[in-house]
């Protein structure tokens, strides 16, 4: 990686969380639409990119941005690329994604959100920031989906404190169901529907409770 010439001073680069990539919004529409699949399509709607532009401009914006980046190579005719590093691996979650996970955090008026996709071979997990950035975490964890949803809840809540959370899973076939945490001085209490009667659950005991929503990877 170059060097930033700027290190040290006030403008120098804006470093990013421990094992995550930043991408912009045009680079992530333009690595959606590589592919026509069920699981690219359905990606589309629930990271909300259905509703984003999507004239010529907007691919050709994305691959210019990821060959900036070394994030594509162009092919030996020139015409086209072809991603590599993080961008191959998410382009390939979007493209065989089979089990889709949203987390929804809510406290007052402060709310943020991250999705995770699993494809079977890999794990993203793609949380929205500021001016269309997203944040991009990968893992190998495919074993263990239950466990690495419940590090990204916790890592939501050291950046957001202490608040509610909804999370919904759902495949190609339809929803698979959801968990509604709230915070309690020993841990949470989850429910499975808004209304629903409350369990406590302890705050280590995250992962097994999401591991009743998340039965293991998906096939």
């Amino acid at each position: 990686m170059a060097i930033d010439p700027l290190a040290g001073s006030d403008l120098a680069r804006v470093p990013l969380p421990d094992d995550v990539y930043g991408f912009g919004w045009a680079e992530l529409r333009y690595l959606l639409g590589r592919h026509a699949t069920p699981s690219s399509q359905l990606a589309v709607t629930l990271l909300g990119f259905d509703a984003a532009p999507t004239d010529e401009l907007v691919p050709a914006a994305g691959v210019a941005s990821l060959l900036a980046r070394g994030l594509a190579a162009a092919t030996t005719d020139g015409d086209r690329a072809e991603s590599r590093g993080e961008a191959a691996v998410l382009e390939t979650v979007f493209a065989r994604g089979r089990r889709w996970t949203g987390i929804s955090f809510r406290s007052g008026e402060r709310a943020d959100l991250m999705v995770a996709i699993e494809d079977g071979d890999a794990i993203a997990l793609l949380q929205p920031r500021s001016l269309g950035t997203w944040f991009v975490a990968l893992t190998n964890e495919v074993d263990a989906p239950a466990t690495v949803l419940a590090r990204g809840i916790e890592a939501v809540e050291q950046l957001q404190g202490s608040g509610s959370f909804a999370v919904e899973s759902r495949t190609l076939d339809g929803s698979v169901g959801a968990r509604f945490f709230r915070p309690h001085p020993d841990g949470w209490t989850v429910s499975d529907a808004p209304d629903a009667e409350r369990r406590a659950v302890a705050r280590g005991a995250l992962a097994d409770e999401l591991a009743a929503l998340l039965p293991g990877p998906v096939g």
